[in-house]
């Protein structure tokens, strides 16, 4: 039988990778704060509140029309009411958000992450996200999400 816990965690991938704003921000508490790690390497960013999570969300929402990811191992703490997610996958970009000065395969992103989500007590909603981030392909990330933004805006 599956938990909780586990179906909100599969929830958030899902909305993830349809990119859905809305399943993403119905499964977050009020309170839900977003923490990126490793700070050492990735530079060290204030906690995303529900807020400054959304805004985050629609901004990669305008230039990627996926984000699918590939599971590829799921740990439950149960104690703790947490669940811990070791994942692969990458962006796939509009076609209005990428231009002819990358090739393709300049354009394609993949990395991989590990998740922790703690719950609510109901299990219904995510409190508190620490999302270790693959620190080499986010540099990537952020400099095709800058010319995809960039391609965007000067398309309107």
């Amino acid at each position: 039988m599956v938990s909780t816990r586990y179906s909100t965690a599969m929830k958030f991938f899902k909305a993830a990778d349809d990119v859905d704003l809305l399943g993403l921000m119905a499964i977050r508490s009020p309170t839900c704060l977003h923490y990126f790690a490793p700070t050492a390497s990735s530079g060290p960013r204030p906690p995303l509140d529900n807020t400054t999570y959304e805004a985050h969300m629609n901004q990669f929402g305008a230039v990627a029309q996926a984000f699918p990811m590939t599971i590829k191992e799921i740990m439950e703490d149960q104690t703790q009411n947490r669940v811990m997610i070791w994942a692969t996958g990458g962006a796939t970009w509009k076609d209005e958000a990428m231009d002819s000065g990358l090739s393709a395969e300049e354009w394609k992103f993949e990395g991989e992450w590990m998740f922790i989500f703690s719950m609510d007590e109901s299990g219904e909603k995510i409190d508190r996200v620490v999302e270790f981030v693959d620190t080499k392909a986010t540099d990537k990330l952020r400099t095709l999400m800058a010319r995809a933004l960039g391609n965007v805006s000067g398309k309107k």
